[in-house]
């Protein structure tokens, strides 16, 4: 009993290598691209127990795009209650994690036939973030003609594109999106930004006035955003 647990813990730690080894493969050259002896020659294995474990490289692959979109299962539960909090939030889960850019990238480039890989768990993953965008936009945290679909891919696109565009980053800022400075001013500019939207959608700009020199009275609902809002802001890093 002991040896066949023994075995089975050998087997799990080297099914966790080969992934690891075949992570940095598949992100660097795709799945056309990766070559499996390479996979192996990484992990420390022949390939004959690469294929016991996976079948093939596509199996691999498979595996390995399921583990990066499991990564991402509690996303949306801990999405902040307000926009800029938000858009923090989806950088912070997925904007620094270049190996999972990179794959969202070679998949692009080369989507094959056919269904894409997890594609019910992927597009569930998207109904229930625009479910929770409509819920801030019945609170009164967002207006209610903004197009939802569009703005979570603008909210994708402003955490992403760093590490989809390395080149255009170095040029424009002579820094990697991997510098901790980029890093760090990505993240006070999103703060930023993402606080400007939320006083946008609450009809709050700091120091406004109706015409007749009124404060604007917000709903008590609108009021309870704007201060979530300006919490999350305040706090930092989104957690």
């Amino acid at each position: 009993m002991r040896a066949k647990h023994t075995n089975r813990r050998n087997l799990d730690h080297t099914r966790e290598r080969i992934l690891a080894a075949a992570l940095a493969e598949f992100s660097a050259k795709g799945l056309a691209g990766a070559r499996v002896d390479l996979i192996a020659r990484r992990a420390r294995v022949n390939k004959r127990m690469l294929y016991y474990c996976f079948g093939n490289k596509q199996e691999l692959y498979r595996e390995i795009l399921r583990r990066k979109f499991g990564e991402r299962a509690g996303f949306v539960d801990s999405i902040p209650p307000n926009l800029g909090g938000a858009l923090l939030h989806i950088y912070q889960s997925g904007g620094e994690d270049i190996d999972f850019v990179r794959l969202m990238e070679w998949e692009a480039i080369d989507p094959g036939k056919g269904r894409l890989i997890a594609e019910t768990e992927r597009r569930a993953l998207f109904e229930k973030t625009i479910a929770v965008l409509r819920a801030l936009q019945v609170n009164g945290g967002l207006p209610k003609e903004v197009n939802l679909t569009q703005l979570l891919i603008s909210m994708i696109a402003l955490a992403v594109f760093p590490l989809a565009m390395p080149q255009m980053i170095h040029l424009i800022s002579g820094m990697k999106p991997t510098d901790k400075r980029f890093r760090r001013e990505r993240i006070e500019f999103l703060r930023w930004f993402g606080g400007r939207l939320s006083e946008l959608a609450l009809g709050v700009a700091r120091n406004s006035r109706t015409p007749r020199g009124r404060n604007i009275k917000l709903p008590s609902n609108r009021k309870r955003a704007l201060a979530a809002a300006k919490r999350t802001l305040k706090s930092g890093r989104v957690r």
